[in-house]
């Protein structure tokens, strides 16, 4: 290489050594963040010699041939072209040069275009051509690289390799077609690769793509094992099932039994109706009818459990939330409602909300700062090299200029005022032009000018904003008059920004661009309108009041400069800094939908009709369509069934695009968008300033104080004047009295009583004056301490020293009272359920329950009253409403408890006394730390929402008026028997019919109706009947049609990536970082920088680790049989086989299988049950609870219950559900034991390590959700139980009748998943089509039963619902997943990580084998130099004999004494103290101890066997010196000579003979 350069003249550049270690540190812990975000190029021969900075060419003719011999091997390409050949070095310069890619850019953009085209001869002839020349490019590259036989050959290349895949596939257009062939066909589409190889950028972004699968393993593979283990579950609990159909007769006629088609419902749990009979075809041995099932209500008859991979697909499409409640609607109807929900609950949760979010924390974890002490060095050299490199760019011109702006504002002084309402622009600014500001400028920076400005834009926003269905044609007039004065003023507007600060300077800001533009469409449009003699002002064509009405955009300008709304600007500004940051990923994920677009395109097209479909993939629009809809988790699976009909490959290929798409890529592109918005919302809060407020309405104030001071000034200078001429007084009367020395002494001796008597009034008057000055301190400090007793009595009686209020303090402090609490807040959640709208006033049950009210109420006054004896009511920052808003809720919620004694209201009463529940967070808080951190988190993430809601609601009104103005009054549609719709054309064809021309709910008649329609479509998953209802319209007064319009897709897809994927992806940002504010605040780590943090996180991992306790081998022969069995190394190969084959067999199963062959299965699986049951009950039998080894108990308990199942179950019922609920339960036992093989392979264990060290954080969340799911069922009972069956709460899956079934609607609801119907239902009030009742009370619903109609109140119920769940708490839930996640992976990349903690405690065993936690001097000596090794610290600078006692004094760890008055260490100081050393050895840091936060105190178990000594480790070598005497000492006396062998070998043999015969005369 070295001589290849020196013939070529490359001399490479120096480069600094931090820009060195830079580089090293990067590629060794390369990240997504770098591949992603960063600026990349491929750094190949033609690219570093592009780069002056790096090296210097100086022959560049020689560059093809030398570049030959060092990148090329020595082989001969094609067996002919050696390295040396003509022909091959003109090749290799030919491809290497740009006009060469240049063309096969273009050659590879041309070969895209036939794959838009419909298939015909044309587009087949541009393929071949093209093949032809890709084909020619294949050739040339051979012949430079060789084909495959050398190290960098042309297939070696993974992109080679797809290009000539596509090549040789491409001539398969020839074949004849089949399904077969149409496969191979579309092999042919990976010519689309040659695109994005050509393009540096998006190969770039490819690679990192491709490159990040290998990062989901730690996720990917036990995502697959759980999905394996539910698949598994649920094909014994729902296997047959789906045949359960309600029949027309009671039993088979000729072996046929047919299914009502008019019942597309299982059944089973829920009854048919009359005259219809449920039963199964299986209960006779009867063939399975495919068609009865191929209905949408059954999902075409893919949705079963019937064989494993049926059950796996159904378990997949859990994955993404997709479907499920429909899933879970249509078994429990067959099999028992709570186990059914418990099945897809905990499914649902485990994998969508807990594996599924872990997915996302794995590509965010990507852009987390693993170790802060790892990368200490690393960080100063950074900030040393940003410090060095800002100096140098700095322009010394630019600061002259700067300063001259501030000279010249400093000048004007208080004569402009500093308060402005905008957030001024950074201008490169000359002098001579600040010198000369003309008028225009002036003009400009007025802030009049800015008002008037605002002012213009909001006016016309507001006037395009005020629309809706049926304005008046007067007051639409004047609008549109208001109109086109704005548009006129905008001339204005643009001429003073160009004269003032420029077109360049103007055109500098992207926000300028973005404005001029609108501006400028609208002086096109009067232009448009004057030439072609339209109506200039008064115009009501859709279109051009579309083009107006994109001046309602020009808001988000003055958004971005206005101070006044600093949260919104700050918001406005970092998300659209985060979108030019993802430009390039956003490109990619273009390119993407447009690759899986072209391959469903040619697997689906035509295998359906439009007619039947709303998704389907007969044109390239409609492909991208689905595609996308793919990417957004929109209702693929309907469409993949509905294709899976036809084709197989529809179910292939969805799989794959929704792991590559919606699985891999929406959550990379969500983790990248929430690192980058968290960026650079930092930044821009650094960067921009809000008003102060304060000081802007503290003018006055001020004001007024300072003439308050400058009064106390001038009596304090009165005062001083008056003490000095006390002070000048006495001077002069001292001066006189020394002038007199030589008088006699009879004058000396009266002029010295003078001199004293004068001297005493003075300071006789000093005296008085200290005296009065102490006296009026004494008084103000009487005062203060009798105004501080007033203020801290209680009730103005109980003062803090009262004994009846030291009394109460200490009894509403004490454990029995707070378990009292407890139980009365329990009683009153029960309650609160048991008190619903459909129990009797008149029954006992509500008696009895109002009679507790009462007491409850009466215990909750006098609990309040005691905590206001105890601390206060409202004075002071203890007292009982200040100290907790818990106890403010619980002061108003007994207020209303009282009031409704005398003036019961039920809706309003439950509603509040739901809320007691919420005193459990409180509790759980205090018990448990997740709880404490994620309800301080709720509690300051409520005020970050509203803020971002407001901008939120912003931009959907902004987007919402485009639809208004198209759409208002367009949506109506004719309620209208089949039969007749056809002669339906418009509303009154409707009504000469016998119809009702009826009003979607959801719909765009005005702005907000508009918000509210897309506010549903950005937070719920089933939005396209939305779409469907939009496109369908073709205008107002006129009957829908079914795909009139498919462009509305565009602007809903649009809108889907606002509103989900920039929106929400906001809040869950907000949250997130809220979430990690508050816990490290909660923590009492905000002070700490991040060494100090992470120290805190390794010395809590120590502390939370045990002792390990070595198992001592049994000495019982039959213990130690039991033993073997259990912990035999060997046998466990075989206990492993046995948990494989019974996991594999419990697969197999599947519906109508061979009898002979189910019973083998089952009697496999018999016998490895009972195999397990020995391997289980010896390793219990050994253990005896004395590891506490939770598996052991849970395989103990499963294996009890295996053996239920298998021997004594079916003796005691026949029932079905019994017997397929314990048979599942039963499964579910038997695949947990997988976990014992997944503990043999470390690494599978660190995976679900990973899942497991989440599981914490999520219950804290699952508890929060599960109390507001209480507070909102039971509101929604009370507000909707009475509702009338529609199409979605229709009585069974989907109402308000019962607890359960309400908080099951709620949580379909907070998973977005068509929560706009039950919304629509809700709202439902009588029309023409719809009659029902308003049922006010109990009385009305005996009288009409479930007729009520719908309330607006719905609307407030679900949106607060879903605001506060759903984007709160849910987002919470994400926060505290990647929380936790931060924290795991902290854990195993710190750096001390918790695998060498493990490692420790091996360590300690060998010393400690019986875990009690202590070890004397000598043990600790040998356990320090090993636990040096593990943390890969030199044992010569941690063991230097020379240097024991220093060392020993470094560490300072406290000397302990057991019972027998051995000194030692116990074990968390040991470890704690040379983790801490070892850390600051390796690493070179030394503040790992913060002198203001050292963490909370641990107490461990072991700690009270032992005393603690005033010694530490430092003073052990003087304790061991002097222990070394008194021994000598103590030898003496007996007689024994310090260190005489001879003595000590005597001494020990008479021992030995005195044991002897004292065990002879024992025999």
């Amino acid at each position: 290489m070295s001589s290849t350069l020196k013939k070529l003249g490359i001399e490479f550049k120096e480069l600094p050594q931090s820009q060195v270690d830079e580089a090293i540190y990067s590629i060794q812990t390369m990240r997504l963040e770098q591949i992603l975000i960063s600026e990349g190029e491929i750094f190949d021969w033609q690219n570093l010699l592009n780069r002056p900075d790096l090296v210097s060419l100086k022959y560049p003719e020689k560059l093809g041939t030398l570049i030959m011999q060092d990148e090329k091997e020595s082989s001969n390409s094609f067996f002919i072209f050696d390295i040396n050949n003509p022909l091959r070095i003109k090749v290799i310069a030919t491809i290497k040069s740009k006009k060469y890619q240049q063309t096969f850019l273009i050659v590879a953009i041309i070969g895209i275009v036939p794959f838009c085209m419909e298939d015909s001869r044309i587009s087949q002839g541009i393929e071949i051509i093209i093949n032809l020349i890709l084909g020619i490019d294949i050739i040339l590259k051979s012949i430079a690289n060789g084909f495959i036989l050398s190290k960098k050959s042309y297939l070696k290349n993974i992109w080679n390799s797809l290009n000539f895949i596509a090549f040789l596939f491409t001539w398969c257009l020839f074949l004849d077609d089949s399904q077969i062939s149409e496969i191979i066909k579309t092999i042919r589409f990976l010519r689309i690769f040659r695109f994005i190889e050509e393009v540096s950028i998006l190969k770039i972004q490819f690679n990192a793509y491709v490159g990040s699968f290998l990062r989901v393993k730690p996720v990917l593979i036990p995502i697959f094992l759980v999905m394996i283990y539910f698949s598994i579950i649920g094909l014994h609990l729902f296997i047959g099932l789906t045949e359960r159909r309600c029949r027309l007769t009671q039993y088979p006629i000729d072996d046929i039994w047919i299914a009502d088609p008019n019942i597309q419902k299982l059944c089973g749990i829920w009854e048919c109706p009359e005259n219809t009979y449920c039963g199964s075809l299986l209960d006779y041995d009867l063939p399975r009818n495919e068609t009865e099932n191929d209905l949408e209500a059954f999902n075409w008859n893919f949705t079963r459990f019937d064989d494993f991979f049926h059950s796996l697909l159904v378990v997949f499409t859990f994955l993404n939330v997709t479907g499920w409640s429909g899933t879970t609607f249509m078994f429990w109807k067959a099999m028992t409602t709570y186990v059914t929900a418990t099945y897809f609950l905990i499914m649902i949760l485990l994998m969508a909300f807990i594996l599924s979010n872990l997915l996302l924390a794995l590509f965010y974890e990507s852009f987390m700062e693993k170790s802060s002490i790892k990368n200490t060095q690393k960080k100063l050299k950074q900030e040393q090299q940003q410090i060095e490199e800002e100096i140098k760019k700095k322009n010394q011109q630019q600061l002259i200029n700067r300063l001259s702006v501030i000279s010249k504002q400093k000048e004007k002084g208080n004569q402009i005022s500093n308060f402005s309402i905008y957030f001024t622009e950074e201008q490169n600014i000359n002098v001579k032009e600040v010198e000369q500001e003309l008028f225009i400028n002036k003009l400009l920076n007025s802030p009049k000018i800015l008002v008037l400005n605002t002012l213009f834009i909001f006016i016309s926003a507001f006037v395009i904003a005020y629309d809706y269905d049926g304005i008046p044609q007067i007051q639409n007039q004047r609008l549109q008059l208001i109109d086109f004065i704005c548009i006129l003023y905008t001339f204005f507007e643009i001429t003073v920004q160009f004269c003032g600060k420029g077109i360049q300077d103007f055109f500098s800001k992207r926000i300028n661009v973005f404005d001029f533009l609108i501006i400028l469409s609208q002086w096109l449009l009067i232009f448009y309108l004057v030439s072609f003699n339209q109506p200039l002002i008064f115009n009501d064509n859709k279109e051009i009041i579309f083009i107006k009405s994109l001046k309602i955009l020009r808001i988000f300008k003055s958004l971005f400069f206005a101070k006044v709304f600093y949260t919104i600007a700050v918001l406005i500004r970092s998300l659209i800094s985060t979108l030019i940051a993802l430009k390039k990923i956003l490109f990619l994920w273009i390119c993407l939908i447009f690759l899986m677009s072209i391959f469903g395109k040619h697997l689906l097209q035509y295998k359906m009709s439009e007619q039947n479909m709303t998704i389907y993939y007969n044109d390239l629009g409609s492909s991208i369509m689905a595609v996308v809809n793919i990417f957004y988790n929109e209702e693929w699976h309907i469409t993949m069934y509905k294709y899976g009909r036809h084709t197989q490959a529809s179910i292939v290929f969805y799989i794959i695009c929704v792991i590559f798409g919606q699985i891999f890529f929406i959550r990379l592109l969500t983790a990248v968008f929430l690192n980058e918005f968290s960026l650079h919302i930092e930044s821009v809060q650094t960067s921009l300033k809000p008003i102060d407020y304060k000081k802007l309405f503290s003018k006055k104030k001020i004001q007024v104080e300072k003439k308050e001071q400058k009064l106390e000034l001038q009596q304090n200078k009165q005062e001083k004047r008056k003490e000095k001429k006390r002070e000048s007084t006495y001077l002069k009367e001292l001066r006189v009295i020394g002038q007199k020395k030589k008088t006699n002494s009879m004058i000396n001796q009266l002029q010295g009583q003078a001199s004293f008597q004068n001297l005493d009034e003075f300071l006789n008057l000093f005296q008085d004056n200290q005296q009065q000055e102490s006296k009026i301190q004494v008084i103000k400090s009487d005062n203060a301490l009798k105004q501080q007793e007033y203020e801290n009595k209680t009730l103005f009686i109980f003062s803090e020293k009262n004994p009846l209020r030291i009394r109460v303090k200490y009894f509403i402090e004490n454990l029995p009272f707070r378990v009292f609490l407890i139980i009365l807040v329990l009683i009153c959640v029960i309650r609160t359920m048991l008190l619903t709208p459909f129990l009797s006033p008149e029954s006992d049950l509500f008696a009895i329950l109002k009679t507790i009210h009462t007491v409850n109420t009466i215990l909750f006054c006098i609990q309040i009253f005691l905590n206001i004896v105890s601390d206060g009511l409202i004075i002071g920052e203890d007292s009982y409403l200040q100290k907790s808003p818990y106890n403010a809720l619980n002061f108003i919620i007994t207020t209303i408890d009282i009031v409704a004694i005398f003036n019961y209201n039920q809706l309003i009463f439950n509603l509040f006394s739901s809320l007691r529940i919420l005193e459990f967070i409180r509790i759980g808080a205090e018990l448990n730390q997740n709880i404490n951190y994620v309800s301080q988190a709720l509690m300051k993430a409520f005020q970050t929402m509203i803020q971002l809601s407001i901008f939120c609601f912003v931009i959907l009104l902004v987007y919402g008026i485009f639809a208004t103005k198209l759409l208002k009054g367009c949506l109506y549609y004719c309620s209208i028997s089949i039969e007749l719709q056809d002669k339906v054309q418009d509303k009154w064809d409707c009504m000469d019919n016998g119809g009702s021309w009826i009003n979607k709910i959801l719909g765009f008649d005005n702005v907000f109706d508009s918000a509210l329609t897309l506010f549903v479509t950005a937070t719920t998953e089933a939005w396209l009947p939305i779409l469907i209802d939009t496109w369908s319209s073709r205008g107002k007064d006129l009957a829908p049609i079914n795909n009139h319009n498919r462009w509305w897709a565009v602007y809903f897809q649009v809108f889907f990536f606002i509103g989900n994927i920039c929106m929400l992806n906001m809040f869950i940002s907000l949250v997130v970082n809220t979430y990690q504010e508050t816990k490290i605040k909660a923590q009492g780590m905000s002070e700490l920088n991040g060494n100090q943090r992470e120290w805190l996180q390794i010395k809590n991992s120590i502390h939370n680790l045990t002792p390990r306790v070595n198992y001592e081998l049994p000495k019982n022969k039959l213990m130690m049989l039991f033993y073997y069995f259990a912990e035999s190394k060997k046998l466990k190969y075989f206990w492993h086989s046995i948990i494989a084959l019974n996991t594999i067999i419990l697969s197999l199963f599947y519906t109508r299988q061979n009898e002979i062959f189910r019973n083998i299965l089952i009697e496999i699986n018999q016998y490895c049950i009972l195999i397990s049951a020995v391997e289980i009950c010896g390793r219990f039998i050994v253990k005896q609870w004395k590891q506490r080894d939770i598996f052991v108990i849970i395989d103990f308990f499963g294996i009890i219950l295996n053996l239920f199942d298998l021997f004594i179950l079916q003796q005691l019922s026949d029932n079905f559900y019994v017997l397929r609920t314990c048979r599942a339960v039963s499964v579910a036992f038997q695949l947990l034991r997988n976990y014992y093989i997944i503990r043999r392979f470390p690494e599978l264990e660190k995976l679900f390590n990973t899942i497991f060290s989440v599981i914490p954080s999520a219950l804290a969340m699952i508890f929060i959700m599960a109390l507001f799911l209480y507070i909102y069922a039971s509101l929604g009972m009370d507000l909707l139980g009475y509702l009338r069956p529609q199409n979605y709460i229709e009585g069974f899956d989907l109402h308000f009748r019962k607890f359960t079934t309400a908080m099951f609607s709620l949580i379909r609801v907070a998973s977005s998943e068509q929560w706009w119907a039950l919304l629509v239902d809700s709202v439902h009030t009588r029309t023409p089509d719809f009659a029902c009742i308003y049922i006010k009370d109990y009385y009305d619903y005996q009288e009409h039963g479930f007729n009520g109609c719908g309330t607006y109140w719905a609307y407030a119920y679900y949106i607060s619902f879903h605001l506060i769940f759903s984007l709160v708490i849910l987002n919470l839930f994400i926060a505290s997943i990647l929380g936790a996640y931060e924290e795991h992976v902290k854990s195993e990349q710190s750096a001390i990580s918790k695998y060498q903690l493990h490692d420790v405690l091996n360590y300690w065993a060998q010393y400690d084998p019986k875990g009690t936690g202590f070890l004397n001097y000598k043990q600790f000596w040998k356990l320090s130099s090993e636990i040096a090794i593990c943390f890969g610290v030199p044992v010569k600078e941690l063991l230097d004999p020379a240097n024991k006692t220093n060392f020993l004094r470094a560490l300072n760890i406290p000397l302990y004494e057991d019972e027998q008055g051995l000194m030692g260490y116990l074990f968390h100081d040991v470890i704690v103290s040379l983790t801490k050393l070892s850390v600051e050895l390796k690493y070179g840091v030394k503040d790992l101890e913060s002198s203001s936060y050292k963490g909370k105190d641990f107490f461990h178990d072991y700690h009270k066997f032992f005393k603690k000594t005033p010694y530490n480790s430092g003073q052990m070598s003087s304790i061991i010196f002097i222990q070394g005497k008194i021994r000598t000492i103590r030898n003496r006396k007996k007689g024994i000579k310090f260190l005489d062998i001879e003595a000590l070998k005597k001494e020990l043999q008479n021992q030995n003979d005195a044991e002897r015969s004292a065990q002879y005369n024992e025999n």
